[in-house]
């Protein structure tokens, strides 16, 4: 392969009756590189003493098995029928000796057990009760199955690798110091642009404007027609019905939300060498200052009025493309809120830029903290990250007039059509 992939040594050890059983395992690993080293840069090698030992002269032979192959392997794959194996001077079986060895230094054992129907007449029944003794030992870290057919093994073999190499990773990540563990384990959010996708850090400071409009309730309504006197006054009359009576004062409205309001973004990166599933992210949100409003970006209702009433339905774009599940959820008032939302899958290595944001309205300066509570399948445990956000408000001194003036209007005019 042509990038850095972390190996992991998976040894299979059986008796010679599970002959078509370590062809399986063998093809089990071999289908889960295929699916899955690419994306999350692990590599699993099957160790046989058929496949991975040379000739050697002057010693043991399960001696040299052990030192070529089963001193080097982080994870044992142990398959049996009716036998247990040859003695080899030291244990009642080779595959007993290397089970108790990699066993011994507190590697992961996988055993499993055939129940499949065997002749009688073909059975060694020293060999069954060496094996039904062997079966009531309690391992280190084993993990015990049974199955009834070969189909049935390479399900539960498939599911159980996967859950043993999440074991290994984290075993590996806390072997080693803490600065090395943080690059490798944890799972970052931190605020980004919500346009450009930029990463900001954990800590960002915003600026913005408050317009304080003293005189928004003396705006008149809108009317484009001066008068219903006209000989096409008819006409005029029904062309008003349809005419949005509260467009100047929604205009206002909107540029002073416009002023006020700052979206912020989230992205989050995998650092770990596994791809992470299922990721929830539970915010604790604790406001210093003058907050007006917190609220999820697809609820925010900001667009420019129209003259003409609205009868039409609008949609966010994060109405489309996400279940409701994924979207945030934001809820709370005054000091404290809370916030969650969640990601399916984030590949290891990668930055993803949430679809999920939420918007904050000042109209005075404040400080937003926020406690992460971080979720994901590869997580022996939640991780627990800070976020701060210190909003700086102008506040500015308006009058409805020169906020009009930018639609080409007077208040003169406003007057005149009302």
């Amino acid at each position: 392969m042509s990038y850095e992939a972390k190996v992991f040594r998976v040894l299979i050890a059986s008796p010679s009756d599970v002959v078509e059983e370590r062809e399986i395992a063998v093809k089990t690993i071999q289908e889960w590189n295929d699916l899955n080293s690419p994306e999350r840069k692990v590599v699993l090698l099957p160790l046989r003493w058929e496949t991975h030992t040379a000739p050697e002269y002057g010693a043991r032979p399960q001696e040299i098995i052990n030192r070529q192959v089963v001193d080097h392997c982080d994870l044992v794959i142990g398959v049996f029928w009716t036998r247990i194996g040859s003695p080899t001077g030291v244990a009642d079986s080779g595959t007993l000796e290397e089970i108790e060895r990699v066993a011994s230094k507190g590697h992961p054992v996988m055993l499993y057990f055939s129940q499949v129907k065997k002749d009688p007449n073909q059975i060694d029944l020293e060999q069954l009760a060496k094996l039904r003794e062997f079966k009531d030992k309690t391992f280190p870290k084993a993990l015990v199955e049974s199955y009834n057919s070969q189909i049935e093994f390479r399900d539960k073999l498939a599911k159980q690798i996967e859950i043993q190499l999440r074991n290994l990773v984290a075993e590996e990540s806390n072997s080693n110091n803490t600065a090395d563990l943080g690059a490798r384990e944890k799972i970052e959010i931190e605020f980004c642009d919500p346009k450009t996708g930029e990463l900001l850090g954990s800590e960002i400071n915003l600026e913005a404007d408050f317009l304080d409009v003293s005189d928004i309730d003396d705006i008149p309504d809108y009317s484009s027609s001066q008068s219903d006197q006209d000989e096409d006054g008819e006409v005029k009359k029904i062309f008003r019905r349809s005419e949005n009576r509260d467009y100047y004062r929604q205009y206002v409205e909107y540029v002073v939300k416009k002023s006020m309001y700052k979206n912020i973004g989230f992205s989050l990166k995998n650092n770990g060498v596994i791809g992470a599933r299922d990721i929830f992210i539970d915010m604790d949100i604790n406001v210093d200052g003058g907050v007006e409003e917190l609220i999820s970006n697809d609820r925010l209702e900001l667009k420019a009025p129209k003259k003409e009433k609205d009868s039409s339905i609008s949609f966010s774009l994060d109405d489309f493309g996400a279940l409701a599940s994924e979207r945030l959820q934001l809820e709370g008032s005054d000091k404290d809120w809370k916030a969650s939302f969640e990601i399916r899958a984030l590949q290891p290595k990668r930055t993803v830029k949430s679809r999920q944001q939420f918007v904050v309205g000042a109209i005075s300066d404040c400080v937003v903290n926020i406690s992460a509570k971080i979720y994901a399948d590869i997580l022996p445990e939640p991780l627990i990250q800070s976020l701060k956000i210190d909003l700086k408000v102008n506040t500015i001194e308006a009058k409805s007039s020169e906020i009009l003036q930018e639609l080409g209007y007077e208040l003169e005019d406003c007057a005149k059509s009302a």
